[in-house]
């Protein structure tokens, strides 16, 4: 036998092996760690470029979805119960749960887009169709009785159902607003001796020329500026105490309202379709507000702004759910065309609106604790603030949704 071949076989030491393992998976591409695994222990990426394997591109996706969906899913089950999920995030329990902001974004821009599919208002149209509703009307008189009547006969036709509550306020502000214009050209035309023959055949031609353009669309801003009548460009609205930029961008709002009414015309669906897209943005205003209300509630209780907006966000994530049900609710009775599902439908939407006061009051008693009659008490304060900031909110969605 050989020396050579006398020589023993040894298996790879322990510690050979380790030595090799960050050879075997390289470094890191971000933080250019040696890796030991499939996961970076500095900065967490993981090994698998996706873009160098079609496979892994297919795992890092559904992995993602998965993973994110889960903690979906898992909030969402646990926001039916009132205050849990803001009670567990509060108390440090936050890994398998979708954060707040993120989560009201989530079910904000989702439900308003199911929203733009599904909620639909139909014409409501004036007098057959005849948009010059009031140009019969001879005294001021005669124009209020017509506007009551023509009032009354809208509400007729809105019915009460929720899907019409939009169209119903745009056709009431249509015919106030067209009211309100014949009743300035009525009172125009009661002085006409105090002006020259040339004067007065102006303004009948520009009166003229008004009720052309109603017939075609509408006006969203009707105002003399200086005893003139507003023009974006020669007769501006101009506020003395505000800087230019702010007067620039008020004119060019007043503008695009002009032009988008006379686009829109008397199709009620553009409008509502409008305030569909403008109320996302308007409810993320109000966010900071509710927090600031709860806080002033609750002074003296050593719980910080921050832990405020908290409750602030999952109360209205659970809000986005009533509308986004009350919304699918009404594409399914729409899609259906049953009176008997229609009847259904608009019962779950009352339901589930009547539900919104009862979970809200039972959350604020378990986020917050104390007594109940002091719970109810400090209710009513926010509760009463938070209607008005709604209506604030709501009136800027309108008028941002047409002045876009």
């Amino acid at each position: 036998m050989s020396q050579t071949d006398a020589l023993p076989v040894t298996e790879p030491s322990a510690v050979a092996v380790v030595e090799d393992t960050p050879h075997a998976h390289g470094s890191c591409e971000n933080c250019h760690t040696a890796l030991h695994g499939h996961y970076c222990h500095t900065c967490g990426q993981s090994s698998h470029n996706p873009l160098k394997h079609f496979g892994h591109a297919v795992e890092e996706v559904f992995e993602s979805f998965w993973h994110l969906d889960g903690r979906i899913f898992r909030t969402l089950r646990e926001l039916l119960v009132p205050g849990r999920v803001a009670v567990n995030f509060l108390k440090g329990r936050r890994v398998g749960y979708v954060q707040p902001l993120r989560l009201f974004v989530i079910l904000t821009l989702f439900t308003f887009f199911v929203g733009k599919l599904t909620v639909h208002a139909d014409d409501i149209r004036l007098n057959s169709g005849d948009n010059a509703l009031f140009a019969t009307a001879q005294t001021a008189q005669e124009v209020e009785a017509m506007r009551v009547a023509q009032v009354a006969k809208i509400e007729g036709q809105h019915g009460g159902s929720p899907t019409a509550t939009a169209a119903f306020a745009v056709a009431v502000a249509a015919v106030n607003t067209a009211a309100a214009q014949r009743t300035a050209e009525l009172q125009q035309q009661a002085q006409p001796a105090a002006q020259g023959t040339t004067e007065v055949t102006i303004n009948r031609a520009a009166q003229a020329t008004g009720r052309a353009t109603e017939r075609h669309g509408g006006t969203f801003f009707n105002s003399d500026i200086n005893g003139k009548p507003w023009d974006p460009e020669t007769n501006p609205v101009v506020f003395s105490s505000m800087p230019q930029f702010v007067n620039n961008w008020l004119n060019r709002r007043l503008a695009n309202g002009q032009a988008n009414v006379e686009r829109m015309g008397g199709k009620t669906d553009l409008y509502v379709q409008a305030v569909l897209t403008a109320l996302p943005g308007a409810l993320f205003f109000l966010m900071p507000l509710f927090a600031l209300v709860l806080r002033a509630a609750y002074l003296g209780r050593g719980i910080g702004y921050l832990e405020h907006l908290v409750v602030a966000l999952y109360s209205h994530a659970w809000l986005m759910l009533v509308l986004l049900s009350s919304f699918l609710t009404m594409g399914i009775t729409h899609a259906a065309g049953s009176l008997v599902i229609s009847a259904l439908g608009n019962l779950v939407i009352v339901l589930l609106w009547l539900s919104v006061p009862v979970y809200l009051l039972w959350m604020q008693q378990r986020v917050y604790g104390g007594r109940w009659w002091v719970t109810l008490s400090r209710y009513v304060f926010i509760g009463s603030i938070y209607f008005w900031l709604v209506v604030f909110v709501v009136m800027y969605a309108v008028l941002a949704g047409v002045s876009a």
